[in-house]
């Protein structure tokens, strides 16, 4: 069942989608000049590192163990790393792709821009789940990540529709499945709660989570390959204190979440 801030977060999350692609959409000149937000993009790499490594992979691990307690083996882990490696493979298929376009053509065929779209639509979908699965204060800290990422995401997949040969009714439905499933995902989340028991919703999000560690360990590392923000923007002292600052915000807040429920449960 969805509640206010489920709601808030749909269009927060939506506001923030669109207002990324506007530019490129609607002011395409303007889009190619336009040099991104490295700093923003470094602290949110920040962000997703903590999130994965101290936020969603712990809960998954938890949730694991209460449900499976005979079982040894890390599946939380596994879940991360199935994950991880599935959007390096579409990563490597976008990047061959694009390659062997540029190679042939100076405008793009739509096979990239769909690419692009299902590799980041998958994530934010998951993403989505896991926010909606979540309790509030866990939910807004994945809600800031979300943001975080969300807008400056939507307008390199914007940038990247119009200079392929899509036409423009085609760019608007493309960009418009990637901006619904990030509210999609929540909707499903929220959702599983009215159809599933406790044993099996619990099962349920330690494999939301446990995946969507993987997704945000990819998001802080891999993300657009050789163009990643873990290494073209992080590599200058303020893109690494931005990156630090990312990390060390996120982690004290889970700290700080910790305490709050050691302190309610005592």
């Amino acid at each position: 069942m969805l509640t206010m801030f489920h709601w808030v977060s749909i269009f927060s999350i939506l506001l923030i989608t669109i207002g990324g692609g506007f530019l490129p959409l609607f002011r395409q000149d303007r889009a190619r000049a336009a040099q991104g937000f490295p700093m923003g993009q470094a602290f949110a790499s920040g962000v997703f590192l903590a999130l994965s490594l101290t936020i969603m992979l712990p809960n998954g691990f938890h949730l694991f163990a209460k449900t499976f307690p005979a079982v040894s083996y890390p599946l939380a882990s596994l879940f991360a790393i199935m994950a991880y490696l599935f959007l390096l493979a579409l990563g490597h298929l976008a990047t061959a792709t694009k390659h062997m376009d540029e190679d042939k053509l100076a405008v793009t065929t739509p096979v990239v821009p769909i690419i692009m779209t299902i590799m980041i639509a998958i994530p934010s979908f998951f993403l989505g789940t896991a926010l909606g699965v979540s309790d509030y204060e866990s939910g807004l800290i994945i809600l800031f990540a979300i943001l975080a990422h969300k807008g400056t995401a939507g307008f390199a997949l914007a940038l990247s529709m119009v200079r392929s040969t899509l036409k423009r009714p085609q760019v608007l439905v493309l960009f418009c499945l990637f901006a619904c499933s990030t509210p999609l995902g929540i909707l499903v989340g929220a959702d599983v709660h009215d159809y599933l028991s406790g044993h099996t919703m619990m099962i349920f999000k330690a494999v939301i989570l446990s995946l969507a560690s993987g997704v945000f360990l990819f998001m802080a590392t891999l993300h657009e390959m050789k163009h990643s923000p873990m290494i073209v923007d992080c590599c200058t002292k303020k893109g690494f204190i931005a990156l630090l600052f990312g990390f060390i915000i996120t982690a004290l807040v889970r700290l700080l979440i910790g305490i709050a429920h050691t302190g309610h449960t005592g």
